[in-house]
C-alpha cells in the first residue's frame, strides 16, 4: 500500500507533463508554420463550472474564457473557430482584430499570433516546474511516512493517514514537530479545542438606485456589507428588441468614495434577453474599508445589436451600509 503515496503523485506528473508537452508542441507548429491571417474577435465564451468536494461537501468554481474569432482564408472561406489557449484569451474583447495562424489542412485549428502569445509559454513552464517540484516532495514526504508506518508493522488507517501527512507537511513547513497546525498536538489523541470567531453581523440596505442606457436600465437592489464583504444585488432590464450583455471580467468595476477600486464575482457575464429583466448578485473581490460610505459600479463595455445603446453604463450613490454598534 506504502507504494501508493509513491507511484500515484509520479503518475499524475507523469502525466501533466505529457499533456503539457504536447499542447506546447501543436501551439508551437502553428505559431511557426501556420498559415497567417488577420481576424477579429466576435464574442467571448465564458464557462463557469462548479466543483463539490463529496467528503466535506464544500464547494468551489473555475472559470474558462475563451475567445472566438473569425477569418478569412487563403481560399476564401470564411472560418468561425475557437483558437488554442494563450495567455492573451483574458484581455480580447468582441470586436478587437488579431492576428491568425492556421493550419492550411485544417483552418478550424488555429492561434492567436500576437505581442505576448509566445511569451505566454514562460509562466505555463514555470509553473509547470513547480508543479513537479511539488509532486516529488509530496512522493519523498508520502514514502517516507508510508515506510515508518510499515515498519512498525501497523494496518494503515484513514486516520492515521491523515495524521501522517499532516505531521510531513508539518515538519515540511518548518512547525515544530510536536504541533501539527490542524487544532491539536501530534502525540495527544484528543487535542486542544479551537473556538472560531464569531463572524461579524451583515447590514443590509435595499433600495433603487439606477442608471439607463438606450433601452438598457441597471439598478441596484440590495447591498448586505458583512465585516467589509459586500455584495450587490443587481437587476438589469432590456426594453429593447435585442438581447444585451454585460460582461464583468475585464469590463465591471466598483468604486468607493474614497477611491479604492474593486472588481467582482462571479466572473460570468449578465446576459439579458429581449424584453426580459435578469437579476444576479455580484460580490466585491477585495475587502471595503469601515470607512466608506459609497459605491458607484460601471461596465466599461455593453454589447447589444440596439442601436441607441451607447455602450456603457455607470450607477452612482450606492449606499454601503454598517452596523453602528
Amino acid at each position: 500500500m506504502w507504494l501508493l503515496f509513491v507511484l500515484l503523485p509520479l503518475a499524475g506528473l507523469l502525466a501533466v507533463d505529457v499533456g503539457a508537452f504536447l499542447w506546447w508542441a501543436r501551439r508551437s507548429q502553428l505559431l511557426n508554420s501556420g498559415v497567417p491571417t488577420t481576424g477579429e474577435v466576435v464574442r467571448i465564451n465564458i464557462t463557469v463550472t462548479q466543483h463539490v468536494d463529496t467528503s466535506t461537501q464544500l464547494s468551489s468554481s473555475s472559470t474558462t474564457i475563451r475567445p472566438v474569432v473569425r477569418f478569412t482564408t487563403q481560399t476564401g472561406e470564411l472560418i468561425t473557430a475557437s483558437p488554442m489557449r494563450s495567455a492573451v484569451d483574458k484581455l480580447l474583447i468582441p470586436g478587437d482584430p488579431v492576428k491568425i495562424r492556421y493550419s492550411a489542412g485544417n483552418p478550424m485549428r488555429c492561434v492567436v499570433d500576437q505581442r505576448g502569445a509566445r511569451q505566454g509559454t514562460v509562466p505555463m513552464l514555470a509553473g509547470l516546474v513547480f508543479l513537479n517540484i511539488f509532486l516529488i516532495g509530496f512522493a519523498s514526504v508520502g514514502g517516507r511516512i508510508a515506510g515508518e508506518w510499515q515498519s512498525d508493522d501497523q494496518p494503515a488507517t484513514p486516520a492515521s493517514i491523515a495524521q501522517g501527512l499532516a505531521q510531513g507537511l508539518a515538519q515540511g513547513l518548518g512547525q515544530p514537530t510536536g504541533e501539527t497546525g490542524l487544532g491539536q498536538s501530534a502525540g495527544s489523541g484528543t487535542g486542544s479545542q479551537t473556538t472560531s470567531p464569531t463572524p461579524p453581523p451583515a447590514a443590509t440596505t435595499t433600495g433603487a438606485w439606477s442608471a439607463a442606457d438606450g433601452h438598457l436600465t441597471v439598478t441596484v437592489v440590495k447591498v448586505v456589507n458583512t465585516g467589509g464583504n459586500v455584495s450587490l444585488t443587481v437587476s438589469a432590464h432590456d426594453g429593447a428588441a435585442a438581447q444585451v450583455t454585460l460582461p464583468i471580467f475585464s469590463n465591471f468595476t466598483a468604486t468607493d468614495g474614497q477611491g479604492n477600486t474593486y472588481t467582482a464575482r462571479p466572473l460570468a457575464p449578465i446576459t439579458v434577453p429581449a424584453g426580459g429583466t435578469v437579476s444576479d448578485t455580484l460580490t466585491l473581490d477585495q475587502t471595503v474599508p469601515a470607512t466608506a460610505r459609497s459605491l458607484k459600479v460601471a461596465w466599461a463595455h455593453v454589447f447589444s445589436q440596439d442601436p441607441a445603446l451607447n455602450g456603457s453604463i455607470t450607477v452612482t450613490g450606492i449606499p454601503l451600509p454598517h452596523h453602528s454598534g
